[in-house]
């Protein structure tokens, strides 16, 4: 399971780094799609921070500077890996507690709430590129296919 989820961690940082790539070729980024990149962003950081027990430095609708991106991806996924390394084959059915940002108290496995980054990446990676889209000559290709054929 953990060769599983560092690929997807993987194929996630891939997706990330295509995304700031075309949003610095844009001749427009709207707002929503720098707020949304920024949210996943923080997003990333308050669920390892679950993960592990630590209190969140960000708000998940944190404001980063648009400049700031590709050293916070970078510095995200070596958290995420430098997470994932540690863990042993029982951690990923662990449940971890923790409350929302409405202070609900929550439990949730490990494997779901890695399971949750990926697929709320995606959902908003998405939206991103529908934003940005009409700002570009050439939308980017995000799919996990292309990036299973790049890897090889």
């Amino acid at each position: 399971m953990k060769d599983y989820f560092l690929k997807l961690l993987a194929f996630d940082h891939w997706t990330n780094v295509r995304l700031v790539q075309s949003m610095q070729t844009a001749t427009t980024v709207p707002q929503r799609a720098k707020d949304l990149f920024n949210h996943l962003l923080a997003t990333t950081r308050v669920w390892r921070s679950r993960m592990v027990g630590e209190m969140q430095d960000v708000e998940v609708w944190e404001n980063f500077e648009a400049q700031d991106w590709p050293q916070l991806l970078d510095q995200n996924y070596q958290l995420m890996v430098g997470f994932l390394e540690q863990l042993e084959a029982a951690d990923f059915q662990r449940q971890v507690q923790y409350y929302n940002t409405k202070g609900v108290s929550y439990e949730t496995l490990i494997s779901d709430i890695l399971t949750h980054l990926i697929v709320h990446s995606g959902y908003h990676q998405g939206q991103i590129v529908s934003l940005i889209k009409p700002f570009l000559s050439t939308p980017p290709d995000l799919m996990y296919i292309t990036y299973t054929r790049e890897k090889k």
